[in-house]
C-alpha cells in the first residue's frame, strides 16, 4: 500500500525544516522547453515565512477555459508563508485548438512514463513538479453537475461539474481530506446562487476496484495520492453555466480557501469586472514579413520561396489574462508559426490569429512573384529546418543532428505540391498515421520511434530514414544521423567574480564548494539552450545565480524532452583547486 498523506493540523503535518527560509517573498516564473510548439510556462510563488509547497495546475484540457483562467489569475496572489507552484495551461497546443486532447489526453499520461507525443514530455515535467508539492489543487470544467443519483441528462454521477474530486475518503490514504473538502464546500456554498449550483464532494473511489471511475487511475491526481503520497483534489465548474466570470469567481474562491487548508498564507487577487470583459486582448499586434495582421487585415502578400517571419509585439504591459497565442496557416493546422519556422514552397489560402484558442484575426493571402523552379535534371533536393535552421539535403544524402534537434520537414524544392514526406517510424499525430510528417515539429528522441525502423551504428549514432511518398511523384529519400547529447563542460562563476569550469561527468562527484554561483556556459556538441540546467530540483538557465548546499546533486536534462543527460552529486569536500581559490 502506498505511504498515505502527511497532513498537517489543519491539513499538512510535513517537517517545515526542509523548506528554506526565503529573504522576501517572491515571484518568479521558468518556462520548460522553451522554443517549442508545446512551450511550458510555471510560476513559483515564494512566501517570506517558510510553509508547504502546494500546486495549482490548470489547462490540461484545451477546451476548459474556467481551469486555466482562474490558474492565470492566481499566479498574481500574493503569497505570505509556504510556496505556491502555479501551471495556467499545463496544455497550450490543446488550448489553441480548444480541444480536450491533440493526441492524447494529457489528464490520462500518469499511471506510466509515456513517451510517444508531446503531451508525454509534458506529463513528465508536471511529475516532476509534483514531486517537489505536498498537496495538489487541479482545475478543471466539467459538463453538468454532479450528484449522487441521477435527476437528468445534465445532473447526475455520471456529470462532473460543481464537483470537488477526490480519488479517496479512506482515512488511511488522505488523512482529513474529505474532512478539508467538507469545511471548505460549506463555506464557499453559503454564498453561491441559485442553490442548484452549489459545489459537492465527488468521491470516486478510484482505488476501489468497483468504481465506475477506474479509467481515473491515468489522472494526475491519482498518480499524486497514490505515488507521491500527498493529498489531491480537482475542482470542477460547469461548462453548462454560461457566465465565465462567475465560474472563475467561484473556482478561485475555492482554491484560495484550500491553500489555507494546506497551510499556505496568502492575498488572492480579486477578479475585477475588466479582467473577462477584455479578455482575449484584441490589443494583440502580429506582424508577418514586416506587415500588421489585425482583425480588419483582409489580405496579405507574400512572396513565394521566403521564410516567413511572423511575430507578436509584446502584449500591452497587464494584459487581460496572458493568453497563449498563435499564428496558424491553413494548411497546416496545430503548427504554431510564430513558434517555428517556415519556407512557403507550394501556396496555401490563409493564416489565422488566437489567443488561447479565439480566433482575432483572419486574412487571405496574395502570393506576389514566381515560385522556386524544380531541377531541371538530377535528384530533387529536400527543404527542412533543424534547430531553427534552414537546410537542403540532396536525395541520398545525411543531415547531422544530435538527440533532441527539433526538425521541421518543409518539402521538396521547385515542386509546388503538397509532398508527402515520411520519417519513418515516427508519428506526428495519432490517427493520422498516413506517412505525412511535414509540417509538423519532430523531437529527435530516439525512444519516440518504432526500433525497427532505426539503424544503430557502431559509433553510436543512430540512422533514419525520411522517404518521399508523395503519390505520382519518383520516390527518393535522404537519411538522418542523429549522435547522442554530449556535454564536456560548464562554467560557473563564484561570488568573487571567479570563473571556475568544471568537467561533466556524470556519476562522479562535481568538486564544488557550498555557495553561490552563476551559471555562466555550457559547452558540448550543441547549442545551450538545448540543455537544462537543474542545481538540486531548481531549474538554473545560464545567467542566473543558484545555490549549492552540500547534499545537492547538479541535474542536466533534454530542454525538449526533460529526459535525464547525467548527473553529479556536489563534493561538500574542498578539493585542492578549491583550496588554491582560497575556499
Amino acid at each position: 500500500m502506498p505511504r498515505p498523506s502527511k497532513l498537517l493540523p489543519g491539513l499538512l503535518l510535513l517537517a517545515l525544516a526542509v523548506f528554506a527560509p526565503c529573504s522576501g517573498a517572491l515571484a518568479e516564473s521558468v518556462t520548460f522547453f522553451p522554443g517549442t510548439q508545446y512551450a511550458l510556462e510555471v510560476h513559483f510563488l515564494r512566501g517570506e515565512k517558510p510553509g508547504p509547497t502546494v500546486m495549482v495546475q490548470g489547462g490540461i484540457q484545451g477546451d476548459e477555459a474556467a481551469g486555466f483562467l482562474t490558474a492565470q489569475l492566481l499566479s498574481r496572489a500574493k503569497v505570505a508563508k509556504g510556496t505556491v507552484i502555479v501551471v495556467p495551461r499545463a496544455n497550450p497546443p490543446s488550448i489553441h485548438e480548444r480541444k480536450r486532447a491533440i493526441n492524447v489526453d494529457l489528464n490520462r499520461r500518469f499511471d506510466q512514463d509515456y513517451n510517444e507525443f508531446y503531451e508525454d514530455r509534458l506529463a513528465r515535467v508536471i511529475r516532476f513538479l509534483v514531486s517537489q508539492s505536498q498537496a495538489l489543487i487541479h482545475l478543471h470544467e466539467g459538463s453538468g453537475f454532479y450528484d449522487t443519483v441521477r435527476r437528468s441528462d445534465l445532473r447526475g454521477p455520471q456529470r462532473y461539474g460543481q464537483s470537488v474530486i477526490v480519488d479517496s475518503a479512506d482515512p488511511r490514504r488522505a488523512p482529513q481530506l474529505e474532512r478539508a473538502v467538507r469545511q471548505v464546500l460549506a463555506k464557499v456554498n453559503e454564498g453561491v446562487t441559485p442553490k442548484d449550483w452549489a459545489f459537492q464532494l465527488f468521491n470516486m473511489d478510484t482505488f476501489n476496484d468497483r468504481s465506475r471511475y477506474l479509467e481515473q487511475r491515468k489522472s494526475l491526481t491519482y498518480y499524486a495520492l497514490s505515488r507521491v503520497g500527498i493529498p489531491a483534489l480537482a475542482v470542477e465548474v460547469s461548462k453548462n453555466i454560461p457566465d465565465l466570470s462567475w465560474k472563475v469567481t467561484q473556482q478561485l474562491k475555492v482554491t484560495a480557501l484550500f491553500l489555507r487548508q494546506f497551510g499556505i498564507e496568502l492575498e488572492p487577487p480579486r477578479l475585477g469586472p475588466e479582467d473577462l470583459k477584455a479578455y482575449p486582448s484584441r490589443e494583440l499586434r502580429v506582424l508577418v514579413n514586416g506587415s500588421p495582421l489585425t482583425a480588419q487585415t483582409r489580405t496579405i502578400r507574400l512572396d513565394p520561396g521566403k521564410p516567413l517571419d511572423v511575430r507578436f509585439e509584446n502584449l500591452p504591459e497587464g494584459a487581460a489574462m496572458s493568453p497563449v497565442t498563435a499564428v496558424f496557416a491553413s494548411d497546416r493546422p496545430g503548427f504554431n508559426l510564430a513558434k517555428g519556422p517556415r519556407l512557403p514552397l507550394a501556396p496555401f489560402q490563409g493564416i489565422d490569429v488566437r489567443a488561447d484558442g479565439v480566433v482575432l484575426a483572419r486574412a487571405a493571402l496574395e502570393w506576389k512573384g514566381a515560385w522556386p523552379a524544380a531541377e531541371a535534371a538530377g535528384k530533387p533536393r529536400f527543404v527542412c529546418w533543424l534547430g531553427g535552421e534552414l537546410r537542403v539535403v540532396p536525395a541520398d544524402g545525411e543531415l547531422d543532428a544530435v538527440q533532441g534537434d527539433q526538425l521541421v520537414l518543409e518539402g521538396v524544392w521547385g515542386s509546388r505540391r503538397d509532398e508527402v514526406l515520411n520519417l519513418k517510424g515516427y508519428v506526428s499525430r495519432v490517427g493520422k498515421n498516413d506517412g505525412q510528417d511535414a509540417g509538423q515539429e519532430i523531437i529527435l528522441d530516439p525512444n519516440s520511434f518504432i526500433p525497427k525502423f532505426v539503424k544503430h551504428l557502431e559509433n553510436g549514432d543512430l540512422l533514419y530514414e525520411v522517404v518521399r511518398e508523395t503519390p505520382k511523384e519518383p520516390q527518393a529519400h535522404f537519411f538522418l544521423r542523429v549522435k547522442p547529447r554530449v556535454v564536456t563542460e560548464l562554467t560557473v562563476r563564484d561570488q568573487q567574480g571567479r570563473a571556475i569550469t568544471l568537467e561533466w561527468r556524470p556519476g562522479k562527484a562535481l568538486a564544488l564548494p557550498p555557495g553561490r554561483y552563476v551559471l555562466e556556459e555550457l559547452r558540448g556538441n550543441g547549442p545551450a539552450g538545448m540543455v537544462q540546467f537543474f542545481a538540486g530540483r531548481r531549474p538554473v538557465g545560464v545567467g542566473q545565480a543558484f545555490i549549492v548546499a552540500p547534499s545537492d546533486e547538479i541535474v542536466l536534462r533534454q530542454a525538449t524532452t526533460f529526459a535525464e543527460i547525467g548527473k553529479m552529486p556536489v563534493n561538500s569536500v574542498v578539493s585542492e583547486a578549491g583550496r588554491a581559490l582560497g575556499y
